[in-house]
């Protein structure tokens, strides 16, 4: 029996389906927590607020979070444990993160306003 993925949005709750004899719900594991991208040398810290759609962020060296830039992000769920995870920041920086919630691994695309691009891997660890 093949098995099809359905996905239904809401402002909270991401829920995988599968149709057949597996079924799984998944939430956002991040809303009302602090995570650590840290990506070779650089390091940022992730605020995901409770509404489940404001996300704030501030390298992980930033003396004061209450500087933290705020985005609006749209986490999709890829699998258990894993989400993929977009935002636009103020001056037009694209992010894209895999977040592996199971694995502690992060990956992530990055489109700066001058066009150049970066892919990173690192770890992903949750602070509060």
């Amino acid at each position: 029996m093949a098995h099809f993925l359905c996905v239904e949005f809401s402002h909270r709750l991401i829920r995988p389906t599968f149709e057949g004899p597996r079924m799984t719900a998944n939430i956002f594991p991040a809303i009302g927590q602090m995570y650590e991208a840290r990506l070779g040398e650089l390091a940022f810290h992730l605020k995901f607020d409770s509404d489940g759609q404001s996300m704030r962020f501030a390298p992980a060296q930033a003396d004061d979070f209450g500087k933290a830039e705020a985005v609006t992000y749209r986490a999709v769920a890829i699998r258990q444990g894993v989400f993929m995870v977009t935002w636009i920041e103020a001056d037009g920086t694209t992010v894209t993160h895999i977040e592996d919630f199971e694995n502690g691994v992060v990956h992530t695309n990055i489109t700066r306003p001058d066009r150049s691009f970066l892919n990173l891997s690192g770890t992903w660890t949750r602070l509060t």
